[in-house]
């Protein structure tokens, strides 16, 4: 028990440290970019959990700053809080991501183009348009349902990596997309998805399903269109896939008059 205690305690300290600048005590191997490592520890199945402690932290910041600022700041602030909070891993996987979909004519060269440090027209323009996105759609909840979102979107978006990551092949043989696909099994998959239906269950029940459901739904259709273009997914792509899961979340919500 205590050896269970302490592998899983090691899995959630990797999730953190993945998935967010937070602190945690504890060591855990994350990922060697230039290895593949079967024995890798990344916890995909604390990562709706992540998402749910990063939705309780921007809600503390919504029942702190609500009363004294005007929703567009708030909205604003809220989607600054959370690159900074992630360390903006995900947008930069997305604006990695943009520059070798949209500006490289063959796989190669779109991979090519992704691997290279500097950004492109279209990183650039796709970072602004999923900022602009986030920050519009925060905007147009009304403010006392603010924390209810974050609850729904946050971690229903960190299970979209999870599904992508098992449900798509790595587009190289190595680096850290390649490595966290051999990771993540099917009872991995399973047991992430009940974590993060839970979570959206129990946040908004009807409501938290419909949220789970377009997240799954767009993750998979999101994930054959990079697959067919790139004959599979990339460290880059998964944040891309995140982030375009946490708009879609957003959408369904703002949709659905919450």
């Amino acid at each position: 028990m205590k050896q269970f205690i302490q592998s899983q305690y090691m899995e959630l300290v990797a999730a953190v440290r993945f998935l967010s600048v937070l602190p945690v005590p504890g060591s855990a191997q994350l990922f060697d970019k230039n290895e593949i490592a079967p024995s890798l520890v990344i916890g995909c199945e604390y990562f709706p959990l992540v998402g749910l402690l990063l939705a309780v932290l921007l809600w503390l910041l919504v029942l702190v700053l609500a009363p004294l600022v005007p929703q567009l700041a708030l909205a604003a602030l809220l989607v600054v809080a959370l690159v900074i909070l992630t360390g903006g891993l995900h947008l930069d996987g997305l604006i990695d991501s943009c520059d070798g979909l949209f500006g490289g004519s063959t796989r190669e060269r779109k991979l090519e183009i992704m691997d290279d440090s500097h950004v492109g027209s279209f990183g650039v323009l796709g970072g602004v348009c999923i900022v602009l996105l986030k920050f519009a759609l925060l905007a147009s909840i009304n403010v006392h349902m603010l924390p209810l979102a974050l609850l729904l979107a946050l971690p229903s978006a960190r299970w979209a990596m999870v599904l992508a990551l098992r449900l798509f092949p790595a587009a190289r043989p190595t680096g850290l997309g390649a490595a966290f696909h051999q990771v993540v099994t099917t009872k991995r998959l399973v047991l992430t998805a009940i974590v993060a239906l839970a979570i959206a269950l129990v946040a908004g029940q009807f409501t938290g399903l419909m949220v789970w459901a377009t997240v799954t739904m767009t993750t998979v259709a999101l994930g054959f269109l990079i697959t067919r273009s790139l004959g599979g997914l990339t460290g880059d792509t998964y944040g891309a896939i995140e982030e375009t899961a946490e708009v879609a979340a957003l959408l369904a919500l703002v949709i659905a008059h919450l």
